[in-house]
């Protein structure tokens, strides 16, 4: 099982931790990842008012991607997302397919293989089975809310998986890993992330109904598959709590940080030391050093 993995920006950025456990995670399913060469931003949230400016910053990555031979891969929910309706674009409309490969100059996206998430790959094509089969590390007693956020299984023709409605991969693999997965009424609301800039209020009230219901239903952490969630649930997470003057001090992990765990890593091989929010909550309850 190989594809070529495009990071995006904040792997080796601000999300360096996500980048770390999936490296580490791959490497000991033996999922074959190879990172794609001379790869650019997707464009984040949005380019205006260009919009196909945007499509065509992410589909360069997958006209590299194609080159390889192998299936596009990313485990970012946004560079999923910009990425996906590129592929969309060019498969539904001549038009769009033109203008994105004119913006492309020399290089032309095809849209051959749809890109994948990582999440997908591990449900549909691993098998929570084999994972299962490969645990070395105990997460039973560890309640776990399970957070999809806006963009990863919505909407349908772009997703192309899950129920995005009531998605059930990532709860689906928390309880594969031996944790539990809780009730989360949460699991598909917006963090507020793209608001953050503009009205922090707003971000900071829905990102902490978020974080007050994962208190609430007695969760040991938060799991997440978007860089921008950490920012608003991790990263501000001290911010929340001073502007309401509350106490949450609630884990936030990437689905892989949670992944590497119970398959045997060290905390400091998956970047748990660089989470803002201490997760020597959840170490301790795993017996972890």
């Amino acid at each position: 099982m190989k594809f070529s993995y495009y990071p995006g920006c904040v792997m080796h950025g601000t999300a360096v931790e996500f980048g770390m456990s999936t490296l580490a995670t791959c490497g000991t399913l033996g999922i074959d990842i190879v990172e794609i060469p001379d790869w650019n931003c997707c464009g984040a949230l949005e380019v205006y008012p260009d919009m196909y400016l945007e499509l065509a910053l992410s589909a360069r990555n997958a006209a590299i991607a194609e080159e390889t031979g192998f299936p596009m891969m990313t485990t970012c929910a946004i560079c999923f997302h910009n990425v996906s309706k590129a592929y969309f674009a060019v498969n539904e409309s001549e038009k769009a397919k033109d203008m994105i490969n004119d913006a492309l100059g020399d290089m032309k996206y095809e849209g051959k293989e749809a890109i994948r998430h990582l999440l997908d790959i591990l449900v549909s094509d691993y098998g929570l089975e084999n994972i299962t089969a490969k645990v070395k590390r105990s997460l039973d007693g560890l309640k776990v809310a399970p957070f999809y956020g806006c963009l990863l299984a919505r909407p349908k023709e772009i997703a192309r998986f899950d129920d995005p409605e009531n998605p059930q991969f990532l709860d689906r693999l928390i309880d594969a890993l031996g944790a539990e997965s809780v009730p989360f009424e949460h699991k598909m609301k917006c963090c507020g992330g793209s608001l953050l800039m503009s009205r922090e209020d707003l971000a900071h009230h829905l990102s902490r109904e978020i974080l007050e219901e994962a208190v609430n239903v007695g969760a040991d952490c938060l799991v997440i598959t978007c860089p921008m969630c950490n920012v608003l649930l991790d990263l501000q997470q001290k911010e929340i709590e001073k502007r309401y003057g509350i106490t949450l001090n609630m884990p936030v992990l990437y689905f892989t940080q949670l992944i590497g765990l119970a398959l045997g890593h060290k905390p400091k091989e998956l970047g748990l030391d660089k989470n803002m929010v201490s997760t020597a909550s959840v170490t301790k309850k795993l017996g972890v050093g």
